[in-house]
C-alpha cells in the first residue's frame, strides 16, 4: 500500500510505528527537504535527502528531487532530479538528471544526463549525456555524448560522440567522433573520426588507417571541400552526417567561423537528407577510374578539385552573372566540364543560374520542327 508522506513529522511517525514495513512510502508535494533513513519513493513535487550513514533505496519519479549522500542508491525516472555525493549509487531512466561528486557510481539510460566530478565512475548508454570532470571516468556507448574536461577520462565506443578538453583522455573506437580542444589526449582506433581544436597533433594517436583526423584551425572558405571529403570518408558521420556537419560549423574557430559556415550554406547543407546526399556524392568513383594507374587518378583528383573550387567562385557570386562568365572563361572550365566533376549540389546552382537557358532559346526549342 503507498502511504503519502508531505512531512518531516509524517515521515518520523510513519517510521515510528513501522508502517514503511511491507507499504511505500511516497514522499510528494513537500514544502521542505525531508531526511530519510528508510527506503522511500519520491514522487511529484517531493523532496527528500539522506545522510552519509544510510544505506538504502530511493526511486524518484515525475519531478522528485532527491539529496543523497554516502551510500544511498538512488533510482531515477521521468523528469528526476538527483543530487549524489559520497559513494552513492546512482541509476538514471527517461529523462532524468544528476549532479554527482565523490566517488559515485553512475549508470545513464534513455535520455538522461548528468555532471560528474570528483572520482565518479559512469557508464553512458542510449541517448544520454555526460559532462565529466575530476578523474571522472566514463564508458560511453550506443550514441551517448560525452564531454570531458580537467583530467577526467572517457572510454568510448559505439558511435558516440565525445568533446574532450583540459588534458582529458580519452579512448575510442568503433565509429566514434571526437570533437579535441586544448591538450586532450586522444588514442582512436576503427573508423572514428576526430576532429581537433587548439591541440598539438602529437596528442592525436590513430591505431588504424580507417579513422580520419581533421585540425578545424586550418579549415578555410578554400579547403573546405577537402574537410569534407575526409568526413565523407569517415563510419562515424555515415549515419549522422547532418550532426557531425553541425558539430563541425560550431567548432570552427571564431576567426574563420563565418566564412566557412557561409561556404557550407553554398552548397546546401541544410538537413539530413541533402547533407548526406552530398556527402556520399563526393566519395562516389567513376567505375572507369578505378583501374586507371595512380598518376592519372592524382591528375583525374586535382583537375577535379581545380573545377569544383571555380564553380563554388561562381555559385558564390550567382546574380553577377557577367562576372562568372568571365571566371569560366579565364580558368577554361565549361558546362561539361562542370557536370562532370563539380559536385551534384554546386552544379545544380550553376545549372539553375548561369547555365539556365535563356528565355528566347526556350521559345525556339518550342517551335522547332
Amino acid at each position: 500500500m503507498q502511504i503519502p508522506i508531505s512531512t518531516q513529522a509524517e515521515y518520523d511517525n510513519a517510521v515510528k510505528t513501522r508502517q514503511h514495513m511491507g507499504n511505500e512510502l511516497v514522499i510528494q508535494n513537500t514544502k521542505d527537504t525531508i531526511a530519510v533513513h528508510t527506503d522511500v519513493t519520491v514522487g511529484q513535487n517531493g523532496r527528500c535527502k539522506t545522510d552519509n550513514k544510510s544505506e538504502v533505496t530511493i526511486t524518484a519519479k515525475d519531478n522528485g528531487v532527491v539529496i543523497a549522500d554516502g551510500k544511498t542508491t538512488v533510482i531515477g525516472h521521468d523528469n528526476a532530479n538527483i543530487i549524489a555525493k559520497g559513494f552513492c549509487n546512482i541509476t538514471l531512466y527517461d529523462s532524468a538528471f544528476g549532479n554527482c561528486y565523490d566517488h559515485c557510481k553512475i549508470a545513464l539510460k534513455d535520455d538522461s544526463k548528468t555532471s560528474a566530478d570528483g572520482n565518479c565512475t559512469v557508464h553512458a548508454y542510449d541517448r544520454s549525456d555526460i559532462t565529466a570532470t575530476g578523474s571522472t571516468k566514463v564508458y560511453s556507448f550506443q550514441s551517448s555524448t560525452a564531454k570531458g574536461s580537467g583530467v577526467s577520462a572517457i572510454d568510448a565506443k559505439d558511435n558516440c560522440i565525445v568533446y574532450a578538453s583540459a588534458n582529458c583522455s580519452v579512448k575510442a573506437t568503433d565509429n566514434c567522433l571526437v570533437v579535441a580542444n586544448k591538450y586532450a589526449l586522444i588514442t582512436a582506433t576503427d573508423n572514428c573520426l576526430i576532429m581537433s581544436v587548439d591541440n598539438p597533433k602529437d596528442n592525436i594517436t590513430l591505431f588504424s588507417d580507417k579513422c580520419e583526423y581533421i585540425k578545424l584551425e586550418d579549415i578555410n572558405e578554400k579547403n573546405v571541400t577537402s574537410a569534407l571529403k575526409q568526413m565523407a570518408n569517415s563510419k562515424a558521420v555515415a549515419e549522422r552526417p547532418y550532426v557531425a556537419i553541425d558539430i563541425l560549423r560550431k567548432n570552427i574557430p571564431p576567426q574563420r567561423k563565418d566564412v566557412v559556415n557561409h561556404r557550407l550554406d553554398l552548397l546546401g547543407l541544410k538537413d539530413q537528407v541533402s547533407t548526406k546526399d552530398y556527402l556520399t556524392n563526393l566519395i562516389e568513383i567513376e567505375p572507369s577510374l578505378k583501374n586507371q594507374p595512380l598518376s592519372r587518378q592524382l591528375e583525374t583528383a586535382r583537375k577535379a578539385g581545380f573545377v569544383q573550387g571555380v564553380c563554388e567562385c561562381v555559385a558564390a557570386v550567382g546574380s553577377e552573372k557577367n562576372m562568372g562568365t568571365k571566371l569560366l572563361t579565364e580558368m577554361n572550365v565549361n558546362k561539361d566540364m562542370a557536370k562532370k566533376y563539380a559536385t551534384p549540389e554546386t552544379y545544380k546552382t550553376l545549372e539553375q543560374g548561369i547555365f539556365a537557358r535563356k528565355p528566347e532559346q526556350k521559345n525556339e526549342n518550342t517551335f522547332k520542327r
